[in-house]
């Protein structure tokens, strides 16, 4: 188990270093020929509501991406729980994986928006975030207990049942909801800006509160 445990942390760290070299690299190439000012935050509606300089839009991303990867290969080794890191080393990869491949997508798309190549830029992150929470949601369920990855709440942290049953549960809430968020992105802004926070409040929501009944409900039982 450990030697599979191994072999996808070296996985992480080849693909995501990757993820941020070629990241790293797109923007040394294009930076020249950015304008002063380069969209770096989109809200619920798509709409560009924050900016950054060109120096900013160019190595911002890549640099949370390096941190990000740095701070996810570290944080196994210290996690009182480490244990169960060879227990659900592939799904913790994956997810790992897809939220930088993610973070490239978005940087991309950033530098194809001040660059003036994209016009349905918005669109995309929606979409991307959906197909996140589909992809996460898929392997939710597998996660195992640990203090870092997955859905910490006293009562999952507190006994390992729940959380179990609290992942469990909300891996297809996940997986419906990322879907939701997807086909929401085809709406027009007014109702697709309810339509998100809706969304998210519910996929954050629901498991908490399913955790506590859980963690009571097995509580009465004992």
């Amino acid at each position: 188990m450990s030697e599979n445990k191994e072999l996808w942390m070296r996985r992480m760290l080849i693909f995501g270093s990757l993820m941020v070299l070629i990241s790293l690299a797109v923007s040394l190439v294009v930076y020249p020929r950015l304008p002063d000012k380069v969209p770096v935050h989109w809200n619920a509606a798509g709409e560009i509501d924050g900016w950054g300089s060109a120096f900013q839009g160019a190595f911002l991303f890549p640099l949370m991406m390096a941190a990000m990867l740095i701070l996810l290969v570290f944080l196994p080794k210290v996690d009182p729980k480490k244990k169960n890191y060879s227990r659900m080393s592939k799904p913790y990869t994956i997810i790992v994986l897809v939220i930088m491949l993610f973070f490239m997508l978005i940087h991309f798309g950033s530098l194809g928006t001040a660059l003036g190549y994209f016009n349905s830029f918005p669109s995309f992150i929606q979409l991307g975030v959906g197909a996140l929470f589909v992809i996460i949601g898929n392997y939710m369920g597998k996660l195992k207990h640990n203090y870092f990855a997955g859905i910490k709440t006293p009562w999952t942290l507190a006994n390992e049942q729940v959380w179990y049953k609290t992942h469990r549960m909300a891996g297809p809430l996940w997986v419906i909801g990322g879907l939701i968020f997807m086909a929401a992105s085809f709406l027009p802004s007014q109702f697709l800006t309810v339509t998100v926070m809706i969304v998210i409040a519910v996929l954050l929501i629901v498991p908490i509160g399913y955790s506590y009944w859980i963690f009571k409900r097995l509580d009465k039982e004992e």
